[in-house]
């Protein structure tokens, strides 16, 4: 993770998988295994979509900015699902939504930037 510590994106995005496989272990059985095991997937194929992007030249980022941003719209959808069918808690919820609301910036950021 030292190696890309001066990634706020990626340290961000690190924080929130964390927050995803604590909110995941207390889904009832009945979702954990389905739409608990997608949003891990989904928020590491966002942490993999940012090193990836950040590795290509910044005429490529565009793209890969585009990516990170439709699978973070995709995670957002679904963990918003988990929240309706009261899988996570109010305040759970509240929380991570703080956490994905300074993900969106960041991501708005690097592709305002990337439209340069």
């Amino acid at each position: 993770m030292a190696q890309y510590s001066h990634l706020p994106i990626f340290v961000k995005t690190y924080e929130v998988v964390k927050l995803v496989y604590r909110i995941v272990r207390q889904f009832r059985k009945e979702y954990k295994y389905s739409l608990g095991v997608e949003l891990q997937q989904i928020i590491w194929q966002i942490l993999d979509e940012i090193i990836i992007t950040n590795s290509l030249s910044d005429i490529q980022k565009k793209e890969g900015i585009e990516r990170i941003s439709q699978l973070f719209d995709k995670f957002k959808i679904r963990f918003r699902f988990a929240y309706e069918m009261t899988l996570i808690s109010s305040e759970k919820f509240g929380k991570a939504h703080k956490e994905f609301e300074e993900i969106g910036r960041m991501i708005g950021g690097w592709q305002r930037w990337a439209e340069k």
